[in-house]
């Protein structure tokens, strides 16, 4: 049994070591020892460093995908100090949208700076459109490496170097595809290469000016013949039917006189076409149309390369619009330039192959980067998606914001801001700054900052580009994360995963670094679900109404006497009857001033005061929600009137203290109490509390 956890032992201490060190990939095998019984693979996970809450999921992708290799990631942070390092203001955002509940997202104070603005009764935009401050909860969730051991989403933690054996060209066009990178063109091409002919070559070409746009295989040498073989002259431009040779020799076509050992190389012959050109010269002039004209009507017939020259619309047919096309050309309205690409053939390396320079599609760019750079490029490719979409429509990318034109920033580098233009601005200020002006440059530009400030800075993993829990690195703590979007690791992860499944190629040989913390919870955090508006408080607090104990008269105490000598009748006394008196004995009472609250009411008070006197028997409480009053459009559908308010309306009132309480329970379930003290006057003589109510004392009436 020693002897079997020594062996262990040392099987850890060798992964650790070509993993950390070589930087590169290795074989299964080294994990193939223990992978007939759980309880070994276990004791290589404890060997490994993995806390035993991970043994049940890495136990269970081992099984499905023997030919992974897991290897701990060692923080040497405690759970709860990288919790609270990444729970800090605007460094974890989350989408407020209808596809995740609100307990995602923070309402409490974080670093002294509101989430949530109970008065407009929405979240407080981070970043536009709708990006809010993630909740505690939702950061927890998402750090938990536990949460994401499963087949799509470990991707997160693969080893982001590159491996030409498993990433393929085809595996980028897998990536992209449906995306508006998907078979285009990252920087259109100056000539195009198919079909045996160089096309795309505009008029009034020299010859100079076309050797800088080809490249061949190396060791190979590209010569530009007139159509007839004979040599091209410097200067000269560049016509249909001109001929372009790659040869691995020299090619003596219009020598005078070959050397009596001469032997011509192998070699590729390609046919120049300009559109439009139909008579060879290089220029668009009215003969061009001329003989254009002739092969339209029938006259005599263009062949080869000036049949496809006459074909400028490249549609297949010799017909009106090209006609149009090439008349407007030679009368000088405007040039005929190549407007589509119909079969471009591919640029897979084959024997004295002849390319234009500088034409290249996105997934061959990226490929392309991969390999100068030794990262992923279904890293890169994932990335992109995940920052421009499939559709592409930012003003990042379209090089035609004003003040900014000609500038891209494909992986929105420095685009922070809170507002859609400070977003973009700061975006394209980076770009112009560091000189990314065409899609390439700034795909390069951003691949060349991702493996400098990231990969080499050892953040070589999704997880840790969106979380900096590396301690004693280079960069500060939880700060340098490449994203606020606290969801991104994870979404790139899946689209990884995607792909590779799609290319069958799940059982290759990845590497996982998969972070530990130390003092970790027993079981992983769980992931909010909590909906609802969380708004709890009250916008009002009032009392809208009281009733009083009707005022008792003389009349109603006391008995009626005999007239005395002084009530005398207007009849007796022939006097007017006083009217101004009249009117004063038939006025109404006024209506009563309503109590106030002390102190005057505040959402964030939750116990108030309010005095009244001894003839008020009951009151009307006015208890009136935030959530139901106000209706703020930019709470992205989170404005819902659903708060229950319990408490509030008429209230009877015994002499002394009273007591009521208004319950307000938010959309989400959190609940907020407000305490209202009623203290009604006592009077001299206390009768006994009632309610309802209060009726006059009985008259007693003695008998004679």
């Amino acid at each position: 049994m020693k002897r079997r956890k020594k062996t262990c032992r040392i099987i850890a201490i060798l992964l650790f070591s070509l993993a950390f060190l070589g930087g590169g990939f290795f074989h299964a095998e080294f994990f193939n020892v223990s992978a007939d019984r759980d309880p070994s693979y276990e004791l290589l996970l404890a060997q490994l460093g993995f806390p035993e809450s991970y043994f049940e999921k890495l136990t269970a992708l081992h099984r499905e995908h023997p030919q992974w290799a897991f290897l701990p990631y060692s923080t040497g942070l405690t759970w709860e100090e990288a919790l609270s390092g990444e729970d800090e203001y605007r460094l974890n955002l989350t989408p407020n949208t209808v596809n995740y509940p609100t307990s995602f997202h923070a309402v409490k104070e974080v670093g002294g700076n509101i989430t949530f603005d109970y008065d407009q009764n929405a979240f407080v935009i981070m970043s536009s459109p709708n990006w809010v401050q993630a909740s505690r909860e939702a950061i927890a969730y998402y750090m938990d490496p536990r949460n994401f051991l499963n087949s799509d989403e470990i991707f997160q933690f693969e080893y982001l170097a590159s491996n030409p054996m498993i990433q393929t060209l085809e595996g980028v066009e897998r990536i992209l595809s449906g995306s508006f990178m998907a078979q285009t063109y990252v920087v259109k091409p100056t000539l195009y290469i198919h079909d045996g002919l160089v096309t795309g070559i505009e008029p009034d070409t020299k010859k100079e000016d076309l050797l800088k746009y080809l490249v061949c295989e190396p060791g190979k040498t590209i010569c530009v013949w007139n159509a007839d073989r004979s040599e091209k002259e410097a200067g000269a431009l560049i016509g249909t039917g001109d001929l372009v040779t790659v040869s691995d020799g020299d090619l003596l076509w219009g020598a005078e006189s070959l050397p009596e050992d001469y032997v011509e190389p192998t070699h590729v012959t390609y046919t120049c076409v300009v559109y439009g050109d139909t008579d060879g010269d290089g220029t668009m002039t009215k003969r061009d149309y001329l003989f254009f004209k002739r092969h339209y009507k029938g006259y005599y017939a263009l062949e080869g390369a000036y049949l496809t020259a006459a074909d400028p619309d490249m549609d297949g047919d010799i017909d009106n619009r090209d006609r149009l096309f090439v008349k407007r050309a030679a009368y000088g309205y405007y040039p005929v330039t190549q407007r589509k690409v119909n079969d471009v053939e591919k640029k897979t390396p084959k024997a004295f192959g002849l390319y234009g320079a500088d034409g290249q599609t996105y997934a061959e760019c990226i490929l392309e980067i991969s390999e100068e750079y030794g990262i992923s490029p279904y890293m890169l490719a994932v990335r992109l998606r995940q920052e421009q979409g499939t559709a592409g429509m930012s003003s990042l990318i379209s090089g035609t914001y004003e003040g900014f034109e000609g500038y891209y920033n494909y992986f929105n580098f420095g685009a922070s801001g809170v507002t859609a233009q400070e977003i973009v601005e700061n975006g394209l200020t980076y770009a112009k700054e560091n000189g990314w002006n065409s899609p390439a440059a700034a795909i390069r530009g951003g691949a060349s900052r991702i493996v400098e400030k990231y990969i080499s800075a050892g953040q070589f993993t999704l997880y840790l580009q969106k979380f900096n829990v590396i301690k004693n690195g280079v960069y500060t703590l939880y700060r340098h994360q490449y994203m606020q979007n606290l969801l991104a690791a994870r979404n790139e992860a899946v689209r990884t995963a995607k792909a590779y499944r799609e290319l069958e190629c799940m059982d290759n040989g990845y590497i996982f670094y998969i972070p530990v913390y130390d003092d970790m919870p027993d079981e992983p955090a769980a992931k909010p679900v909590k909906d609802g508006n969380p708004n709890p408080y009250l916008q009002r607090l009032a009392v809208a109404a009281v009733e009083t104990i009707e005022a008792t008269t003389q009349e109603e105490t006391e008995p009626a006497s005999e007239a005395s000598e002084s009530d005398v009748s207007a009849e007796e006394t022939g006097s007017t009857p006083d009217t101004e008196n009249e009117e004063n004995e038939t006025e109404t009472e006024p209506e009563p001033t309503l109590p106030i609250l002390e102190p005057a009411f505040d959402r964030n008070i939750f116990k108030y005061d309010i005095r009244v006197a001894e003839n008020v028997k009951s009151i009307s409480l006015d208890a009136q929600a935030i959530a139901n009053l106000v209706d703020n459009p930019s709470s992205f559908g989170r404005g819902q009137k659903n708060a229950v308010v319990e408490g509030s309306g008429k209230k009877e009132l015994e002499y002394g203290e009273n007591v009521f309480s208004i319950r307000v329970t938010a959309g989400n379930g959190t609940v907020l109490t407000y305490e209202v003290r009623v203290f009604r006057e006592i009077p001299e003589t206390t009768p006994a509390p009632t309610f309802g109510k209060t009726e006059p004392a009985s008259e007693t009436t003695t008998e004679n």
